[in-house]
């Protein structure tokens, strides 16, 4: 799958139980794992003792799961509760019935001590066949191996967690201000007053050219 190395390849199948009966989850939750689940293999173990490279100053392994889905749309909350509560970096690789898609939910420690992250976003490709499933292993430490990852799967290119959150963040301002548009927008149409329509068609113009200005500057990290 995707070339992985023979050195980190695990194999080992994981009861669907081991990620939640110690968690106090909810029935719908639950029912995802029962219902929607088929099968969790721990596929491979990316480490400085597997891979060969330096560990990272915050990476020190990235587990690889392979994840067969009963239904294509499970909900994300199904692999983020997954996340949460592994010490360590994770990349999924999920399967409905011949198609795959990688799934790799981008995050930072809070307290590497107590094993908490925060997750900033969840970054995932487009459902293709296994000739087309690719993910190159690039960086001579865990650290970059993990930013390549994020690069490849968001689409991004990058491989610093610099660029690529620099990226998320003026995305976000990016959202912000076409949902002022379209509030704007709104108005416009709602307004009788010719003056004010002028004066709210004004204010949409110059966020337009926000709009634009900040995905220049995404384009140019894009690499």
């Amino acid at each position: 799958m995707f070339n992985l190395p023979e050195t980190t390849l695990v194999r080992r199948p994981v009861p669907k139980t081991a990620f939640y009966r110690h968690l106090d989850i909810n029935a719908k939750m639950k029912a995802h794992f029962v219902d929607d689940i088929e099968r969790i293999v721990w596929l491979a173990k990316l480490a400085p003792s597997t891979l060969n490279i330096e560990d990272g100053k915050s990476v020190h392994e990235i587990a690889v799961f392979h994840v067969m889905l009963k239904r294509e749309d499970v909900p994300d909350d199904v692999f983020l509760l997954i996340d949460r509560q592994m010490p360590r970096h994770v990349l999924f690789v999920l399967q409905f019935e011949e198609q795959y898609r990688l799934l790799l939910n981008y995050k930072e420690w809070i307290d590497e001590t107590k094993g908490t992250f925060h997750i900033i976003r969840s970054f995932r490709t487009e459902w293709m066949n296994d000739d087309a499933l690719a993910l190159k292993i690039e960086g001579s430490s865990l650290d970059k191996v993990y930013e390549s990852f994020a690069g490849q799967i968001s689409g991004f290119g990058t491989h610093s967690a610099d660029d690529t959150k620099r990226i998320i963040e003026l995305q976000e301002t990016l959202k912000q201000k076409q949902q002022t548009i379209e509030a704007l927008q709104k108005k416009v149409r709602a307004e009788k007053q010719f003056n004010r329509q002028m004066q709210l068609n004004a204010e949409a113009r110059a966020l337009k050219s926000e709009v634009a200005a900040l995905q220049g500057k995404i384009d140019k990290l894009r690499k």
